[in-house]
């Protein structure tokens, strides 16, 4: 056990004596998937912080801790996030504890992390936990622990992004939605199930054998494990998100579980701020027949499709389409009123019942009717 200069870090194996020189080189890919992470542990921490006495973050894969070129690796980056936070609502925040799980299967790569960690001054109650081992061997060891003491799992954010062909078993990823407040933001890597064929493992990974079904159409895997995680794992909502280069080839999906909406709403909100530029194309693939590309100026003819399709020929309450659009689709109720219900009374394809006295907007009482 070792202590930075302010916090509590806990782990089984010695501190790093010798760190060899950084290797890894972040790719542009990389950055955007960070860049989303970013934004949404911006929101998560002080929402589940403030009503909350304790919660814990998990980094499944965690790396090095650093690229080559001095960027930071994710986890130094949450520890950042985190530790803003907590400065500035101090007088909320003081007696919560903050946990991080950073778990690096990798020696090298564990004393790295190791070292990184160890330059930050940290507050007091953040408590460091850091495993060289594999992801899935360090949570089966702490659903034991629960499991005998009967103890939870206190609200978590759990970042699992494999690298290469690992697997992470679907069984890891269910267990860890069977407790309240928590959520999972998941690399699914599909080419790695194409490029190998250990069929057990894909089974592990999917919770089912259903995956060699979708191996004409790999887009499905990722369909199929969002299934999973809502017909095996109770999830209440996921959405997934596809990143693409600019000559539509596939990089990686990611896929996020919760059972909170607020959850899902700072989730979409997160995608929607990070609008890759240059390369790379974010794209909501959470439902068949209703992919939205991220963008600046987005098209919001889709949204009004959408809200024809559900609401055409009945009249129901702006509360009403705003819980159709967070749940049922990949925009925000910010594109909702002044961008697509105005133009579309101006086209005459809704009529507006106002509540009394109320003459403009759309307030909460507010009936429509879709012509």
């Amino acid at each position: 056990m070792y202590l930075s200069r302010e916090c509590n870090i806990i782990e089984e194996k010695q501190s790093p004596i010798g760190v060899k020189k950084l290797s890894w080189e972040i790719k542009e890919h990389t950055k955007a998937k960070h860049k989303i992470l970013k934004n949404y542990l911006g929101a998560w921490f002080p929402i589940m912080a403030f009503t909350n006495p304790k919660i814990i973050y998990i980094d499944g894969f965690a790396g090095p801790g650093r690229y080559k070129n001095g960027e930071d690796g994710s986890p130094i980056y949450a520890l950042k996030i985190a530790k803003e936070i907590y400065e500035a609502h101090l007088n909320r925040l003081e007696n919560k504890e903050f946990v991080f799980f950073f778990i690096e299967a990798n020696k090298s790569n564990y004393k790295s992390l190791q070292h990184e960690i160890s330059q930050l001054s940290l507050p007091k109650n953040f408590k460091i936990i850091t495993k060289n081992e594999e992801f899935s061997e360090t949570m089966e060891k702490l659903f034991s622990f629960f499991d005998t003491t009967g103890k939870g799992l206190a609200p978590t954010f759990a970042f699992i992004d494999p690298f290469g062909t690992k697997y992470v078993p679907f069984e890891i990823v269910k267990k860890i939605m069977s407790y309240t407040k928590c959520e999972v933001f998941f690399n699914h890597m599909y080419s790695g199930v194409l490029r190998s064929k250990d069929v057990t493992d894909h089974t592990q990974l999917y919770g089912t054998d259903k995956w060699k079904y979708c191996l004409n159409k790999p887009e499905k895997l990722t369909e199929l494990y969002a299934f999973q995680l809502q017909d095996q794992a109770g999830v209440l909502y996921t959405r997934s998100f596809n990143v693409r280069n600019r000559k539509n080839a596939h990089i990686f999906d990611l896929i996020y579980a919760t059972n909170n909406t607020l959850g899902l709403e700072k989730m979409k909100e997160a995608m929607w701020k990070a609008d890759p530029l240059g390369n790379f194309q974010f794209r909501d693939i959470t439902i068949p027949g209703q992919i939205v590309l991220f963008e600046l100026e987005p098209d919001l003819s889709l949204l009004k499709k959408f809200l024809l399709n559900e609401f055409k020929g009945k009249q129901v309450s702006i509360s009403e389409i705003e819980n159709f659009v967070l749940l049922k689709t990949p925009y925000l109720k910010g594109h909702i009123k002044n961008k697509t219900l105005v133009p579309m009374l101006k086209d005459d394809l809704i009529s507006v019942l106002r509540p009394t006295g109320s003459k403009s907007g759309f307030k909460e009482g507010t009936l429509i009717t879709f012509h």
